[in-house]
């Protein structure tokens, strides 16, 4: 069955960036990692952007705590808890994989989940044989432990609102999957949702009420939403920017944030400076985490 292809609106909710991930609803704001200026951004509902938060190095993906704890990992491995603007570290991956993190996730519970990527662009790229992207769990203890591994690039990471699957975007896999979580938080064995052609590789990640996963695909430049079952319902094409993340939130839920850049090159996005954040409507509104 044929899906109708959406058109992003004719202007951005804002614009200006260097390069915007890990979009996330939280306070009625959308909150994002600017990864190339080190920092976090607070954007109104009015467009207007905050920074909330300089880091030492670059940040890759926020989430929250049940008490409002912002929670930041870098992609080097360091994972900051931001109060006030303050950034103190929580826990330091990096001894466990000096390849890059990415994207993280706090369960109802306050479990968090954060993905190891695998490689260090640009200066270590596996071959596919070779790849082994993991993810971790990590508890109050701040101890981290590997429950799932063996992805071509792990990149986003959502909880369906039953608590009972952790969707995966794999990104080199060209593939979407869904592993169920167990009472004590590890992670069973993987199941296939839905896998795209080698034109799509999907990146940021989340689900609604109905634990369909909206996915935004990076070089196919689009935006997709996947029932469980692997049935493509919705597309919305962000024509010639690169689809980098998707989220949810809004009053009630049905406001679909997406970020775009038009390239991954630091140097280039730093000069253009034109990654946006852009604001649709959905029919079925957000659920689950992020």
């Amino acid at each position: 069955m044929s899906v109708e292809v959406v058109e992003l609106p004719d202007t951005p909710l804002a614009t200006g960036f260097s390069f915007v991930e890990g979009p996330r609803w939280h306070d009625g704001a959308v909150y994002v990692t600017h990864i190339f200026d080190d920092a976090v951004e607070r954007v109104a509902l009015d467009g207007s952007a905050t920074r909330v938060a300089e880091l030492p190095s670059s940040p890759i993906s926020t989430s929250f705590t049940n008490d409002g704890t912002m929670l930041v990992c870098g992609m080097a491995g360091t994972i900051w808890r931001v109060t006030d603007g303050r950034a103190t570290e929580w826990v330091d991956l990096a001894p466990l994989d000096d390849d890059d993190w990415g994207d993280l996730v706090v369960a109802e519970d306050d479990t968090v989940y954060v993905a190891n990527q695998g490689f260090s662009y640009p200066t270590r790229m596996p071959s596919l044989e070779e790849w082994n992207s993991a993810i971790y769990r990590i508890g109050a203890d701040g101890v981290p432990q590997r429950v799932a591994d063996g992805f071509l690039y792990a990149n986003g990471l959502a909880i369906t609102p039953d608590g009972k699957w952790m969707g995966v975007a794999e990104s080199f896999g060209h593939r979407l999957w869904r592993l169920p979580i167990r009472a004590d938080g590890t992670l069973g064995e993987r199941e296939l949702v839905v896998e795209f052609d080698e034109t799509h590789r999907p990146d940021g990640l989340c689900s609604d009420a109905e634990g369909a996963l909206w996915t935004a695909n990076a070089t196919s430049r689009e935006v997709v939403r996947c029932t469980l079952e692997g049935e493509i319902t919705d597309r919305i094409s962000t024509g010639d920017q690169l689809a980098i993340g998707c989220i949810l939130g809004g009053a009630d839920g049905l406001d679909l944030f997406v970020t775009t850049a038009p390239t991954a090159n630091r140097a280039e996005a730093e000069q253009l400076r034109t990654s946006s954040i852009w604001q649709l409507r959905a029919e079925v509104p957000a659920g689950g985490r992020p």
